[in-house]
């Protein structure tokens, strides 16, 4: 990738932002406000702290790790090349994983089109995997209910899988999820219900 954070020797990236007993979302909106302005270590802090978490997003949308890379170097590029016209937020982590699923399927959508639709299809959220940190699994008490809801979320379908990602995996509200999925509020809540229920079916104690 040839975006490259730049590096100051002994100065943490995030020193220059934070001030005592700033919350998360005030954090933010001084990190993402430091880069309207056209601070360079806002963009260095912001690609340290959610470069893996984009390229494990992106690798749950295609296994073209090519593509998932392209994606996220234009992505910060573009960041950059156009911060003063960035609009606000206090949340960047949704901010990016919105950016970064639009680019990668107007990519999909583009090799779709040159190569057939069965071609990219069939990675799409094929094989999105839940940590066992994650919401539901944290809920299993036994390995046995682990196995079952492994197996419950492979049935799911793709969209299914990745909005329980992203719901429960990213903490995503709604509201969020409804607008990184490009979907409305309401078949959004429709879509989790459905999935859930779809889970409780495989392990019965999800509540």
């Amino acid at each position: 990738m040839n975006f490259l954070p730049l590096k100051e020797e002994g100065v943490p990236p995030e020193s220059f932002l934070f001030k005592q007993g700033t919350t998360i979302s005030e954090g933010e909106q001084v990190v993402w406000n430091a880069l309207r302005d056209g601070n360079r270590k806002a963009l260095d802090y912001i690609f340290e702290k959610y470069v893996k978490l984009l390229y494990a997003y992106g690798g749950k949308i295609t296994k073209d790790q090519g593509v998932v890379e392209d994606a996220i170097q234009d992505l910060f590029v573009e960041l950059w090349q156009k911060h003063a016209v960035l609009s606000a937020t206090d949340n960047i982590k949704f901010y990016l994983l919105k950016s970064l699923r639009r680019r990668i399927t107007r990519r999909i959508a583009v090799d779709q089109r040159k190569l057939g639709d069965h071609v990219l299809q069939e990675d799409y959220f094929r094989e999105v995997e839940f940590s066992m940190e994650s919401t539901l699994i944290q809920q299993q008490t036994s390995i046995a209910q682990q196995e079952q809801l492994t197996r419950g979320i492979a049935k799911l379908s793709d969209r299914q899988r990745e909005a329980i990602y992203l719901k429960f995996y990213e903490k995503m509200s709604y509201e969020q999820l409804a607008e990184v999925l490009d979907i409305s509020l309401t078949s959004t809540y429709k879509l989790i219900g459905k999935a859930v229920d779809a889970l409780r079916k495989s392990v019965r104690i999800i509540s």
